[in-house]
């Protein structure tokens, strides 16, 4: 959740068809959302937002069930939170705009471009793909390399249970791991880990952001069915971080994707926009310029 005086702009909350969104907005020219990963708030983007706001009009929300956005009961399938943010963009009178996400986000950004071809002008994953396509199914199975964190994040109830009170304790085990952790060690500070333990720690914080995680049946089977409709036209890009989870999830995108480029990240970790926010940014402006 950003503060007044935050890089991100000054924190609104607005109320749309399915949640209220806390989110951000700054800068002046080509709408951009900016979506973040699991487990954090749009507070992950606060370095890349200064470095986009002298060329776009960044938008910064918590994704629905994250922050102090709404923690809806359920509706956490991608196809839905697509919807809700597409709501919000329109609520700002954003009718066309470019979509980035990290993690999950990016899970989020693949319906919300298939779903609103004519809205989403570019899409960028970072360090994501698109469950149910490609060898995305490796992700979860921490035997073939994928992360042991996906089914602990899936089971019902055990996560609310074994969580409580230790929030930033998982938080710190996460983050700084030696794979798919940070590899620029001090980019995420106390203070910023204070932001995203007081968000997990808030009433319903665990069940919600979790539903991401729980959801991921219903996103495969949705992915798939999108994929065989229509293919999406927009340049897309897929970038990961060296030591993060590099370009492993490119296959799943050029499965959906006409247009595709991969970029991969020196001297960074998984949470890219934290540790390479220059470098980022600077990919970020350059694949919004390949609009066709």
């Amino acid at each position: 959740m950003p503060h007044r005086d935050s890089p991100l702009g000054p924190p609104r909350r607005l109320r749309v068809p399915g949640a209220v969104l806390n989110c951000a907005v700054t800068g002046a020219g080509e709408p951009l959302l900016l979506l973040h990963g699991w487990p954090q708030t749009g507070h992950a983007w606060r370095s890349v937002v200064p470095l986009l706001s002298d060329r776009f009009t960044v938008v910064t929300p918590d994704l629905p069930g994250f922050g102090a956005s709404s923690r809806m009961d359920g509706g956490y399938d991608k196809k839905n939170v697509a919807r809700i943010l597409h709501r919000l963009m329109a609520r700002l009178g954003h009718d066309r705009y470019h979509v980035v996400g990290h993690d999950v986000g990016g899970q989020v950004a693949y319906p919300l471009a298939a779903l609103f071809p004519n809205s989403v002008r570019t899409v960028t994953f970072v360090e994501a793909g698109i469950p149910g396509l490609g060898d995305s199914d490796t992700a979860a199975d921490p035997l073939r390399g994928g992360s042991w964190h996906f089914g602990f994040n899936m089971v019902p109830d055990l996560p609310e249970l074994l969580l409580a009170g230790r929030e930033r304790a998982y938080l710190e085990f996460l983050f700084l791991r030696d794979s798919i952790g940070l590899h620029v060690t001090d980019a995420i500070d106390a203070a910023a880990l204070d932001v995203y333990a007081r968000a997990l720690s808030a009433p319903g914080a665990v069940r919600s952001t979790m539903g991401y995680y729980r959801a991921l049946p219903t996103d495969i089977e949705d992915n798939r069915r999108l994929s065989r409709e229509a293919r999406l036209d927009q340049p897309v890009a897929v970038v990961g971080a060296v030591h993060g989870i590099a370009l492993s999830w490119l296959a799943s995108v050029e499965q959906a994707a006409n247009d595709v480029s991969g970029h991969l990240v020196e001297e960074a970790g998984h949470y890219l926009p934290e540790e390479q926010p220059e470098r980022l940014a600077a990919l970020i402006s350059a694949i919004a310029g390949t609009e066709k």
